[in-house]
């Protein structure tokens, strides 16, 4: 799937997801795309800068893979919002940004059926 269509169609799973981000293991943004609506919480640097935390993080759940099975997703829940952390092919990151209230589990049960 394009990277731009898959992006855009995860934004319209629901109002209630913010910012859908494709990066590579480095942290580095492939295609972003956000509601328009959506005003930022974060600046950009601090932006990168989760993103580069996050992929981080994955490489070291990858390493985990052998004696645990692959990581699926992960959700980090926040006082304002939700970051939902899924595999985009075998070299990219999907981050999905939700309201705090959103049930995330109709996101990763999409996204997990896109594929």
């Amino acid at each position: 799937m394009e990277v731009k269509s898959a992006v855009n169609r995860i934004l319209g799973i629901s109002p209630s997801i913010r910012v859908v981000t494709i990066c590579n293991m480095n942290g580095s943004v492939v295609y972003t795309a956000h509601a328009k609506r959506v005003k930022n919480v974060l600046s950009a640097s601090e932006s990168r800068a989760s993103l580069r935390n996050a992929a981080k993080a994955w490489k070291g759940r990858k390493s985990l893979a052998r004696k645990l099975g692959s990581c699926k997703y992960v959700v980090a829940e926040y006082a304002k919002i939700k970051r939902i952390t899924m595999p985009a092919g075998r070299n990219n990151l999907l981050f999905v940004s939700t309201t705090a209230s959103f049930d995330h589990n109709k996101v990763i049960r999409r996204v997990r059926s896109f594929r």
